[in-house]
């Protein structure tokens, strides 16, 4: 397990999941608490706060890092002002919208696959594989709306702080598998075939 924590596109998944603390850490505390502004006022702070533990540890901020810094401060300041919880759901799915956007590069994928594995499936296997992302960014960007318009807000809260941190790990999780079984059969085949094309 460890092993697989510590894989190329595991370690790539982490700001993703880093994105999600201000809006858990908001979700979390409007339904212990009930209090909007203490809820975002906390979501602000959180996200202000990942922003300067990077700049004190003299990390650089990607795009995707500056993006979500300023729609915590804009969608905080408009639940705040608005009173409404609302603009702090639509922003979890403006950020999920733009990294499926981003993921819709075909292939974009393979800069963090070993070569044993780009070596031996196409083209056209990896795009597919890379597609699946985008299908679950997407997805989950769906979701927080219907639920959050739709259901009450304890069942938005568990999306946010269960579903939506789990579903990239279990996605990876079973690509991991999935690629792996696919190299494997991959090799054998061509190793199977290997003494039939020499005779």
């Amino acid at each position: 397990m460890l092993k697989l924590l510590k894989h190329p596109l595991a370690q790539a998944l982490k700001p993703m999941l880093a994105d999600l603390a201000s809006t858990i850490f908001f979700a979390a505390l409007l339904a212990i608490t009930g209090n909007v502004y203490w809820a975002t006022g906390v979501g602000i702070a959180v996200g202000v706060g990942q922003f300067a533990i990077q700049r004190v540890r003299r990390k650089p901020m990607v795009t995707m890092q500056w993006m979500s810094l300023v729609m915590v401060i804009v969608f905080g300041a408009l639940t705040l002002y608005f009173h409404d919880p609302r603009f702090v759901m639509v922003k979890f799915t403006i950020g999920k919208i733009a990294i499926g956007a981003a993921m819709v590069k075909p292939n974009w994928m393979s800069r963090y696959l070993p070569a044993i594995v780009t070596d031996n499936l196409s083209k056209l296997e990896l795009t597919l594989y890379s597609a699946m992302w985008p299908v679950m960014m997407f997805g989950l960007a769906a979701a927080n709306l219907y639920i959050g318009f739709t259901m009450s807000q304890a069942a938005w809260t568990f999306f946010l702080g269960v579903i939506t941190p789990a579903a990239p790990w279990v996605l990876f999780g079973l690509q991991y598998a999935m690629i792996r079984l696919h190299v494997r059969s991959v090799i054998r085949a061509r190793v199977a075939a290997a003494p039939v094309a020499a005779e």
